[in-house]
């Protein structure tokens, strides 16, 4: 399902459009729609981290989404990168609704050292992206 066919459009605080995919910026997540074809590499990520410095401020703790409605391909060890790098970033949700599309994600977890969790449905991988912020500010008011 695709952002533009789902009821989340009402919650979406900005989009950024890059030659690589569209970006929907929430309160507490990011959801990004690679374009067809697209071999992303750490390069490939500098428009968004620099897009969501902009939007979130120097210090954001948020998560990633990949809604993965469209064919490309991840550079797996540039994730090491992306995410030592991108201190930012809280957690990682794939959602996928392939089987070569579940595969690509259980070997990319290999190069995460985020937290990372598997979907099949998107409405679930804003949930869980909800309840990683209410951990977070729980754990930060104290």
């Amino acid at each position: 399902m695709r952002i533009k066919d789902s009821n989340l459009a009402d919650f979406i605080e900005d989009i950024h459009i890059s030659n690589n995919g569209t970006y929907y910026f929430f309160e507490h997540f990011i959801i990004a729609e690679i374009n067809e074809g697209i071999v992303y590499t750490w390069e490939s990520a500098q428009d968004i981290i620099e897009a969501a410095i902009e939007h979130y401020g120097e210090n954001p703790s948020i998560c990633y989404i990949t809604n993965r409605v469209n064919k490309y391909e991840v550079k797996p060890s540039d994730w090491l990168k992306f995410f030592r790098k991108s201190y930012f970033i809280n957690g990682y949700a794939i959602v996928s609704y392939t089987e070569r599309g579940w595969i690509n994600a259980i070997l990319e977890k290999f190069f995460l050292t985020t937290k990372v969790e598997y979907f099949s449905d998107l409405y679930e991988a804003v949930e869980w992206a909800k309840v990683q912020a209410k951990i977070r500010n729980k754990t930060n008011s104290f």
